[in-house]
């Protein structure tokens, strides 16, 4: 029998990265041995519109692609929060960003300030790879190692420092 597969949503706005950051999840589970389903959603808009990447990951048969029971939802706007709240069984973990989010109080509710340390990095654009470093460290499907060489491959020399630096600090200070 195939192993459970876990389920992660990375939801937010145009423009944060999410379908990169799905992409790059699943690209890292393959590189691991794993299969992996990513698909996206987003509004006509590119930028501001909705936007979400799911991604499902398995060391078995993978034998639907959308999230239906996800194991990790990451919200970085209030529609993405609100998006899932009817959706999600008491496990699931909601990683969301507290300055854009009102959370709902949830026992598994975890909120980080994802905008505010983007900035502080120096670059706002970071926040896809601060977010999976988070989502890593709680939702441990594949190694910080392997998302980083996944992220050498698909950013260009000038933003890749920056970006695998937001990937550490995501994955040292969720927990803190």
């Amino acid at each position: 029998m195939d192993a459970k597969p876990w389920q992660i949503v990375l939801g937010g706005t145009g423009g944060q990265g999410l379908i990169l950051g799905g992409v790059s999840l699943a690209k890292a589970a393959v590189a691991e041995g794993k299969n992996a389903v990513q698909t996206q959603t987003y509004g006509i808009q590119t930028r501001g519109g909705y936007s979400q990447a799911e991604v499902v990951i398995s060391d078995g048969t993978v034998y639907f692609p959308k999230c239906d029971n996800p194991d990790l939802v990451l919200a970085l706007s209030q529609a993405a929060y609100d998006r899932y709240q009817s959706k999600i069984s008491a496990d699931c973990i909601v990683l969301y960003d507290r300055d854009a989010v009102t959370g709902a109080g949830r026992a598994k509710d975890i909120g980080y300030p994802f905008q505010a340390k983007a900035i502080d990095l120096g670059n706002e654009k970071v926040i896809n790879s601060l977010a999976l470093g988070a989502v890593l460290k709680l939702c441990p499907v594949v190694s910080k190692e392997s998302m980083a060489k996944v992220l050498e491959g698909a950013l260009p020399a000038k933003a890749l420092s920056l970006n695998l630096r937001a990937l550490e600090l995501g994955y040292s200070e969720i927990l803190q």
